[in-house]
């Protein structure tokens, strides 16, 4: 018998000998759980909207991951509900699973919505996984085709080293200020 469990996206198998609910108590010496990692693992994402007139959009955005093994792929919708997001200049983060690392290439497009603002240019898109410190920036700088197949590839594709892909904000990007827990007693 398989059981799925969910939890944050992702999707371990456990494989037992009988139901886990069982009133057999001779037999739960027996149940023993083994559990069976999937392959693929939840990664960040971030992209960067260009910032220049029109570059925003409402449309739904989708992320299309191309892996070496098998010449298999995977499309996203990316969306955070409750946002606005893909506004002009801004930087979006989502949290995905993909079910490989090996990623040889990515692509973008969009599906028109019900708004006029839907054209959409694309700076950047990194993808991070800090768990194996793995990085691929992908290099757009241009305007991304509405639906197709192919969909618009990157200008520039490649692997970073982690730390290259991990650094500080620009100098007029809002940063939030926190007190250290000394400062609040100790005020000198």
């Amino acid at each position: 018998m398989w059981t799925r469990i969910t939890s944050l996206g992702q999707f371990p198998a456990i494989r037992t000998s009988q139901w886990p609910f069982t009133t057999d108590h001779e037999n739960k010496a027996n149940n023993e759980v083994e559990c069976i990692p999937e392959d693929g693992r939840v990664w960040d994402v971030v992209i960067a909207t260009c910032d220049e007139a029109g570059a925003g959009t409402d449309a739904s955005v989708y992320l299309k991951v191309y892996y070496e093994a098998a010449h298999d792929y995977e499309t996203f919708l990316l969306d955070n509900p409750g946002r606005d997001d893909f506004e002009r200049g801004a930087k979006d983060h989502f949290k995905l699973f993909f079910k490989q690392d090996d990623i040889i290439n990515m692509g973008l497009f969009w599906w028109p919505g019900f708004s006029f603002s839907q054209s959409w240019c694309t700076k950047w898109v990194l993808l991070l996984s800090p768990d194996t410190e793995t990085c691929f920036e992908g290099i757009f700088n241009k305007w991304i085709l509405h639906y197709k197949d192919p969909p618009t590839y990157a200008t520039r594709f490649h692997k970073l080293r982690f730390s290259d892909c991990v650094a500080p904000g620009e100098p007029t990007a809002n940063r939030r200020k926190y007190m250290r827990y000394e400062d609040i007693f100790n005020p000198n």
